[in-house]
């Protein structure tokens, strides 16, 4: 394992995880990594953990693929990523890290995909399957960030290199078509619902309903000729045909108190926060495994989110938090200084059972799914029931109910409401097309709908190191 890990760092520049489970299901970094052929279940098992652990880096979504969701959106401002934070990059100035990251989680899953040494099994097919799904959201991510969006038809042949085969330190790829980069995110997911866990031993694991509810967000994304029908049919799967361990935190039948609302982000016990039915995946960050992910007290989510963050830099609107307004569940995950005024959240808090740290990233959640459903039925034409089940969805939060007007402003609405701090906003507004339009606290104010600075740039680095590897045009 090793000489792969020194071709991954040589291609990659990136630090990489050299980790292993003592237990084949617990994704934990070991010492000892003595695998020079992966001619076993358990190696097997080793190297999809070690891509669990690698897309965990604080580069990848430990922290900043997660961040500058939010970074990049409208209602919240910070003091640090202040390129970021302005539109204020190109490929020589730029905070985006996690090319690199995705790409080694990527030839991570590639090595269990194409393995051909270990007999087949039900196991097997499982890890397979798993990886799969990883690999697709790794590409779904760089290829939503370094390329426009399918449905603005701008520079559709400006996907991002596919990386299919067995390791090779001598291959130069050059971008795929967006197209082409879609449909094999659609057939890895797929392929993954096909030997996935219906349910995984923890919520760590990438399961059928976690492809189920990525395939719905692809759909709703892409947006090709029924791909919004397609997208209903998902979400109706992960809310229909899911395992009892999956279920929405709140109802209109059964709104969710605050304290339940908000033990969901900040409840110390790991017994409460953990593997919640709400959860459909989470990253885990134990104490074994955050200093391989580089997590630590001065770069985490943790740090910049949290008033009492080393770095504690991300404030958001005080438009955003009357909209929410008080009767809604999710004010409480926000904090108001008295003092300052300045606005944090709640939802990344530093104390843990565990340590002084997130003990889980929350990457999937099952609210996406109710959310992707009223989306996909805005798309379809059924907006009555969009709205109805808008409202429903709001009501069981405590929140504001929507008159339609504008029903998908209400729907991009309700997702931030929900999402906020989670790194969903600048995607949504991307895939749709819309500017990025700050009423206050901002240097940049608006970023025009299909900007350049949607797409982010490949830093120079990356560039020089593989000469096929051309810039989206602009930069």
């Amino acid at each position: 394992m090793k000489k792969f890990l020194i071709i991954c760092l040589t291609i990659f520049s990136v630090q990489l995880i050299n980790s292993c489970a003592e237990d084949e299901l617990d994704i934990t970094p070991s010492y000892q990594d003595d695998m020079g052929t992966i001619d076993t279940e358990e190696k097997l098992q080793m190297f999809l953990n070690n891509a669990y652990l690698n897309i965990t880096n604080v580069k990848a979504f430990g922290a900043e693929a997660l961040m500058f969701g939010d970074i990049l959106s409208d209602q919240m401002y910070t003091s640090s990523y202040l390129n970021t934070a302005n539109f204020n990059y190109n490929e020589l100035v730029s905070e985006f890290g996690f090319f690199g990251y995705m790409y080694s989680t990527i030839l991570y899953c590639n090595m269990v995909i194409n393995n051909e040494l270990v007999p087949n099994s039900e196991n097997v097919n499982r890890i397979k399957a798993e990886a799969k799904i990883l690999r697709a959201f790794a590409y779904f991510h760089l290829v939503n960030s370094y390329s426009a969006t399918p449905s603005s038809g701008q520079n559709q042949e400006y996907g991002v290199p596919l990386v299919l085969g067995d390791f090779d330190v001598t291959i130069q790829p050059p971008r795929a078509t967006v197209a082409e980069v879609y449909a094999q995110i659609i057939s890895d997911l797929e392929d993954g619902i096909d030997g996935a866990y219906d349910t995984a031993p923890t919520k760590n694991y990438l399961t059928k309903t976690a492809a189920r509810l990525i395939l719905s967000k692809v759909y709703l994304t892409r947006r090709a000729e029924g791909d919004a029908q397609l997208a209903l049919n998902y979400a109706n799967q992960v809310i229909n045909e899911s395992p009892s361990n999956y279920a929405p935190i709140s109802t209109v039948d059964n709104p969710i108190s605050v304290q339940g609302y908000l033990d969901y982000f900040t409840a110390v016990s790991n017994s409460v926060s953990e593997n919640q039915p709400e959860t459909v995946w989470e990253l885990d960050l134990s104490t074994d495994n955050i200093r391989y992910a580089n997590i630590g007290s001065n770069l985490s989510l943790s740090s910049y989110y949290e008033r009492t963050g080393t770095r504690s830099s991300f404030y958001f609107t005080t438009n955003f938090y009357d909209n929410i307004g008080t009767q809604d569940v999710r004010q409480n995950l926000l904090e108001k200084q008295a003092s300052t005024g300045l606005i944090f959240t709640k939802k990344w808090k530093r104390s843990s059972e565990s340590g002084n740290f997130v003990r889980d990233i929350k990457i999937l959640r099952y609210s996406e799914a109710q959310l992707n459903r009223i989306e996909a039925l805005y798309l379809i034409g059924q907006t009555g029931t969009a709205l109805s089940e808008l409202n429903n969805f709001a009501t069981s939060r405590g929140g504001n109910l929507y008159t339609g007007a504008n029903l998908l402003n209400d729907i991009l609405t309700e997702r931030y409401k929900e999402f906020f701090a989670e790194g969903y906003r600048f995607y949504d507004l991307k895939r749709y097309n819309l500017p990025i339009v700050r009423a206050s606290n901002c240097t940049a104010c608006e970023l025009p709908a299909n900007d350049l600075r949607f797409v982010f740039p490949i830093n120079e680095g990356e560039l020089n190191s593989n000469a096929n590897l051309t810039q989206y045009p602009g930069y």
